[in-house]
């Protein structure tokens, strides 16, 4: 009988190209969210039906629930922030988050890649973001009842230089060649 591909379970997000920051332990699970915007031609003959349609644009989006307290992975995707360790005393950090306007987003965009944890998965599972702007939202309840979730949003941007790649399915190494 053939098996079903129905794939199901956590994964583990990494953010950086050359010395990624792993987002290991989460809460709610990761969401990836593909829009597709298109405009649907119409003609005074067919009223409001379509006689086709043309994609305007794709956004992506990756949100990652980090359910860990960890200040240097959250520098590592807070635009306009600084992570700090002192000097003398190791143990204490600190990170400090600026309110500047105007902050470019794409400056901080690195390669994203989403790898599910099932012991069977394989780089044909992985989700490749070439280019993914992180911005960090903070909602932090302190009571006895709920984990303090750190929700980082990972957006998409165009790979211009790769022939305009938004996200990859699957092995980056497959090759048609």
């Amino acid at each position: 009988m053939p098996q079903i591909n129905v794939p199901i379970g956590p994964c583990v997000v990494e953010f950086g190209k050359t010395d990624p920051t792993i987002f290991n332990i989460t809460k709610g699970g990761v969401v990836l969210t593909l829009e597709t915007e298109v405009h649907d031609t119409t003609v005074d003959q067919f009223g409001n039906t379509p006689v086709k349609s043309v994609i305007l644009g794709r956004n992506l989006q990756v949100t990652v629930p980090m359910a860990e307290y960890d200040l240097n992975k959250l520098g590592a995707v807070m635009p306009d922030s600084d992570f700090v360790t002192d000097a003398t005393d190791p143990t204490k950090v600190k990170l400090t988050i600026r309110a500047n306007s105007g902050f470019d987003l794409l400056a901080l965009a690195d390669q994203l890649v989403i790898k599910p944890t099932d012991k069977n998965a394989t780089p044909n599972d992985y989700v490749t973001v070439p280019l993914a702007g992180p911005m960090a939202d903070i909602e932090a309840t302190y009571d006895s009842e709920n984990e303090r979730i750190y929700n980082i949003t990972f957006k998409a941007y165009v790979d211009s230089e790769n022939n305009n790649q938004l996200f990859i399915l699957g092995d980056t190494t497959a090759s048609e060649t």
